[in-house]
């Protein structure tokens, strides 16, 4: 009797051994490594799990691929929302379209903002991996990227609701540009707003649609900019043709009466000289636009800055030695000049 309860009791210590020997490793290791998303579900938390020799490059790792993660969203969404806005008005209406993405230390920065942890790590010895997670609390996250995005508001209203403001179209469109650079960076944080809360996020919508209406603005104060021309002193519409198909191709209608304002062109020669010797001109040509209260939108100045004038024995001929070279200068002085005063990217 003695035998068999020994032989029993060997046998039950062997089955124990036995189970405790092929018991799985994976019973030890934490149920986040496995599936992380039901530890930190994705409705309260953004995370990511990231894997290294040593703790602390695991730890980097998870936290490099939240800010990879972050910034393929935002480029993404920023793109798409941007391109859909200009699109309806057309590119043409529009400063700039180029879409704002930040560069790699500042996304860091903002991940940073976002209050990243690092709550648990492990180590799997029969692979020699470390892992680590990167949490960010979306909750927290919004409190703290909420000031920034409301800062980016800030800027973007002061110049838009200056161009609501502004009674002349071309004056408003100079507003109305640096609100589209403004709210692209608002957009920017938006869409960083958005990847926290996409619910908390859509108190801003109404943002959103007074960007988007940008375009469509621009367009409609160029075509109530019509430019009515007033031109004294050219010879053979040389400087004319210089000056209308300048204004054209920035976007403006000239023409020969306009309801909003005037174009003003003045070609001075210079002149030294008379009809008994050899003429020699030195020409300038003002060009102002004015507005019909007689407010003065633009104006430049192109003077000869070659240092001898041109020669010739009458006026006409000296004008016609000379405006070619001026209007070339108009083409490309004038076009980069109202494009920065107007604020045209």
């Amino acid at each position: 009797m003695k035998k068999i309860v020994n032989a029993a009791a060997i046998f039950a210590a062997a089955v124990i051994l036995f189970g405790c020997a092929s018991t799985p490793q994976s019973a030890d290791v934490p149920l986040w490594v496995a599936n992380y998303r039901s530890v930190y579900p994705s409705s309260e938390f953004i995370a990511q799990r990231g894997e290294g020799a040593t703790r602390e490059s695991a730890i980097t790792d998870s936290t490099a691929r939240i800010a990879r993660y972050i910034q393929s969203e935002v480029d993404s969404h920023l793109a798409s929302t941007t391109n859909t806005i200009v699109s309806g008005a057309g590119a043409d209406a529009v400063a700039s379209k180029e879409v704002k993405t930040e560069n790699r230390t500042e996304i860091n920065s903002t991940v940073t903002l976002m209050n990243v942890e690092n709550p648990v790590s492990y180590f799997d010895k029969s692979n020699k991996i470390w892992y680590a997670m990167a949490v960010i609390d979306r909750e927290e996250a919004w409190r703290r990227f909420v000031p920034q995005v409301e800062d980016t508001k800030s800027a973007f209203y002061a110049a838009f609701n200056r161009a609501q403001a502004e009674d002349e179209p071309l004056l408003a469109n100079v507003y109305l540009r640096a609100a589209w650079e403004a709210g692209k960076v608002f957009l920017e944080k938006l869409e960083y707003a958005r990847i926290i809360s996409d619910t908390k996020e859509l108190i801003y919508k109404a943002d959103r649609e007074n960007i988007a209406k940008i375009p469509s603005l621009l367009l409609q104060n160029n075509l109530d900019s019509t430019l009515a021309l007033a031109v004294t002193g050219d010879n053979g519409n040389i400087i004319t043709e210089a000056v209308t198909s300048t204004f054209s191709a920035l976007g403006l209608t000239v023409s020969k009466s306009a309801p909003r304002y005037t174009l003003e062109v003045v070609v001075s020669d210079n002149e030294t000289g008379s009809a008994d010797t050899v003429y020699k001109i030195y020409p300038d040509v003002s060009i102002s636009i004015v507005g019909r209260k007689g407010t003065a939108v633009y104006s430049l100045i192109i003077k000869w800055n070659e240092k001898n004038g041109k020669a010739a024995g009458t006026l006409d001929r000296a004008e016609r030695l000379a405006f070619p070279a001026l209007a070339e200068r108009i083409r490309t002085e004038l076009a980069s000049d109202f494009s920065a005063k107007m604020g045209i990217k």
